[in-house]
C-alpha cells in the first residue's frame, strides 16, 4: 500500500478535473490527478467560453491568457442554394455588448479546448502539479474515512504496465460519461438517446473562405453544413448536421467529408478543403445522474451530465461543478467544515443541470426543424450569468425576510405569516428574475473602488472581481447601514484564509469606527458597489469562493449564523 502525500485524487484530466485541481490547490489542499490517456484532445470540442466561465477563470486569476488566445464569435454568413455564392442572410449570433460595471465579460468567446486545457496545465504546473497520463483507475472501495484505489500505469504505446494500491481523503471522478467512476458507484444516468438528430463534427483546413465569417449553407431539417473560423488562421471547426445525409457513409473517411462539403456548399471552385486534424461522428445523449455523491465519492462535469451541443453549455457547465465544488471540499479536506456542507453539491447543481438540459435540448429541437442553429442571441439565458441557488440550505437572505415582512404589514397580514411563503419557484437558470440580487444569485463585479483617502483615486482602482477569489469568502460591509465595528470583530472569530473582509464607504463619506480592522477599506467612487449590493434594510454582502451572493445579512449576529450553519459541527 503507498501512502500518497495527495489528500484528493481526481481522476480525469478535461476541463473539469483540471479546474477543480486549480481550485483545490489554490485553497492549499494537496491533489493528484489521473488521466487514462496519453493522447493530447484535439480541436475545437467546448469551444464556446460563456461570460460566466470568464468571471469565474477571474476568480482563478487566469482570465488573461484565454482572453489573449481567443476570438469573439463571428458575423453568420447563410448562403443560397444551389450556387452557394451569394448571401442570403447575415446576422450575429451574438451581437457585441459593452461592458458594465456589473458585467465586465458580456460577450462570448470562441477557443478551442486544445488551447484551453494548455493554459490549464501552465496554471497548474504554476502551482506544482501535473497530469499524470497513461495512469488509469481500475476500482476502487471506500470506508468512512478514505477511499481505497486500484491504479494500472502504461507507457505511450501501453507497455511497462505497473500496478499501484493508494488511499485517499476523498476522490473526484470527471473522467467523462464513458469514465468509470461512475458507473462503479452505481449511479443512474437516465435519459435519452438521439436517433435521428445527428452531427458530423472536426476541424478542417480550407482556403478560399473569409476567416471574418462564420458560413453557412442549408440547415438541419434537410442538410446543414457549417464552417466557423477558430482562433487558427486558415483552420474551420466544421458540422454536418441534416435529416438527409448518412452519417455513417459521410464519416467513413476524410475524402467523404471532402465530398459532402463540396455537394453541399454549390461545389464552388473558389473553395479548396484540406486536411482535418480530428473528425468525429456525434449522437446526441441526453442525460443525468440524481446525485453527484455517494459517500467519500463525488463526480462533475460529463460524468454527470450528457447533453446536445448547441448553446455551448458543456464545457462551462462542467467548470460551474468543479467550481460549485472546489471550495467546499477545500473547507471539509482542511477540517474547517464538517462533511454534511458537500451535500449542498448535489442540492445546488442538480436543477441547473436539469435546466441546461432542458434549454439545449430545445436548440436542438429548433436546430433540426430548420428553425435555427443554436442562436445565442438571447443570451441572457445562455451566457449562465443568472445561474443561481436561491433555494439552497446554505444561503441566507435577510433582505428578502425583511421586505416580505413590511409587505404583510402593510396588508396587516402579520399574524401566522412565514417570511418565505413567497419563495420563489427554483428558476435555476434565471430566466423570470425580477433584477433584484438575491442571496443565491451571481455577485456582480463594481469598479471605480479606490483604496480610502487616496487623493489621486484614478492612479489606482479596485474592481471587486480583483478582490474575490477561489480562496475565501469575501464580507462586503457597506458602512451606510452595517455596524462596522461590529461586523469586523465577529470576523475576527474566524480564520485568516476564510474569509477577506471589505468595508465600502460612499464617496466624500467618513470612515467608519473599527475600519482598522478590515482588510480593505474602499471608496465607492463611482456609487457601482451601493448600486449593485445595497438597500435601505441589509448592508452586509458575504460572497462566496464561487463567486455567489451566500448572505445577504444585517449585522453580526446573522453573519454567525452564516457561517455556523456553513461549519456545521465546527
Amino acid at each position: 500500500m503507498i501512502r500518497n502525500p495527495a489528500t484528493v485524487l481526481i481522476v480525469g484530466g478535461g476541463p473539469s478535473g483540471l479546474v477543480l485541481a486549480i481550485s483545490l490547490l489554490q485553497n492549499g489542499v494537496p491533489v493528484r490527478i489521473i488521466e487514462k490517456s496519453w493522447a493530447a484532445r484535439l480541436g475545437q470540442r467546448g469551444a464556446g467560453i460563456m461570460p460566466r466561465s470568464l468571471e469565474l477563470f477571474s476568480h482563478l486569476r487566469m482570465v488573461e491568457p484565454v482572453l489573449k488566445r481567443a476570438i469573439n464569435v463571428p458575423l453568420v454568413r447563410k448562403y443560397k442554394l444551389p450556387e452557394g455564392v451569394e448571401i442570403a442572410h447575415e446576422f450575429a449570433m451574438s451581437p457585441i455588448l459593452s461592458p458594465t460595471p456589473a458585467n465586465p465579460f458580456l460577450n462570448p468567446l470562441l477557443l478551442g479546448q486544445d488551447i484551453l486545457e494548455t493554459i490549464f496545465h501552465d496554471t497548474l504546473a504554476k502551482l506544482g502539479c501535473t497530469v499524470e497520463k497513461g495512469t488509469e483507475l481500475v476500482s476502487f472501495t471506500q470506508t468512512t474515512d478514505h477511499v481505497e484505489v486500484n491504479l494500472v500505469k502504461r507507457g505511450p504505446d501501453g507497455e511497462n504496465e505497473e500496478k499501484e494500491k493508494t488511499r485517499y481523503a476523498w476522490m473526484v471522478g470527471t473522467d467523462g460519461a464513458k469514465g468509470s467512476v461512475r458507473k462503479q458507484l452505481g449511479l443512474s444516468f437516465l435519459g435519452e438517446t438521439r436517433t435521428v438528430e445527428n452531427f458530423v463534427v472536426g476541424d478542417i483546413c480550407v482556403e478560399g473562405l473569409s476567416s471574418k465569417y462564420w458560413h453557412m449553407w442549408g440547415d438541419a431539417s434537410e442538410v446543414l453544413v457549417s464552417l466557423r473560423p477558430t482562433e487558427t488562421k486558415g483552420l474551420f471547426n466544421f458540422i454536418i448536421a441534416g435529416r438527409n445525409i448518412n452519417y455513417g457513409q459521410i464519416a467513413a473517411s476524410h475524402d467523404s467529408v471532402r465530398e459532402c462539403f463540396r455537394k453541399h456548399t454549390g461545389d464552388r471552385k473558389d473553395i479548396k478543403f484540406g486536411v482535418m486534424p480530428w473528425m468525429s461522428y456525434y449522437t446526441p445523449n441526453i442525460r443525468m445522474v440524481d446525485t453527484f455523491q455517494k459517500g467519500r465519492v463525488l463526480i462533475g462535469g460529463d460524468s454527470g451530465h450528457v447533453h446536445s451541443p448547441t448553446g455551448g453549455q458543456g464545457v462551462n457547465t462542467g467548470i460551474q461543478d468543479s467550481f460549485n465544488l472546489g471550495w467546499k471540499l477545500a473547507l471539509v479536506a482542511k477540517g474547517l467544515a464538517h462533511p454534511s456542507l458537500l451535500k449542498s453539491y448535489t442540492q445546488e447543481r442538480l436543477p441547473v443541470i436539469a435546466e441546461m438540459l432542458n434549454q439545449t435540448t430545445e436548440l436542438l429541437d429548433r436546430t433540426f426543424s430548420g428553425t435555427t442553429i443554436g442562436e445565442w442571441q438571447n443570451g441572457g439565458n445562455l451566457f449562465q450569468l443568472g445561474v443561481n441557488y436561491r433555494w439552497s440550505s446554505i444561503v441566507i437572505d435577510e433582505r428578502k425576510s425583511v421586505e416580505a415582512a413590511k409587505e404583510a404589514e402593510e396588508d396587516a397580514l402579520m399574524e401566522d405569516f412565514d417570511f418565505y411563503d413567497d419563495d420563489e419557484k427554483i428558476d435555476s437558470y434565471g430566466t423570470e428574475l425580477d433584477g433584484r440580487l438575491r442571496a443565491g444569485d451571481r455577485a456582480p463585479d463594481a469598479s471605480g473602488l479606490v483604496k480610502y483617502g487616496t487623493s489621486t483615486p484614478f492612479l489606482k482602482t479596485y474592481p471587486l472581481f480583483q478582490i474575490f477569489a477561489v480562496t475565501h469568502h469575501t464580507a462586503l460591509a457597506f458602512a451606510d447601514f452595517a455596524d462596522c465595528e461590529e461586523v469586523l470583530r465577529e470576523l475576527r472569530r474566524y480564520p485568516r484564509d476564510l474569509v477577506k473582509s471589505v468595508v465600502i464607504v460612499r464617496r466624500k463619506k467618513a470612515c467608519p469606527p473599527g475600519s482598522n480592522l478590515a482588510d480593505y477599506v474602499v471608496e465607492d467612487y463611482d456609487g457601482h458597489a451601493y448600486e449593485a449590493y445595497t438597500s435601505s434594510v441589509c448592508g452586509l454582502v458575504v460572497v462566496r469562493p464561487d463567486g455567489i451572493v451566500g448572505g445577504i445579512l444585517r449585522d453580526a449576529t446573522s453573519l454567525r449564523k452564516y457561517f455556523q450553519n456553513l461549519l456545521a459541527g465546527h
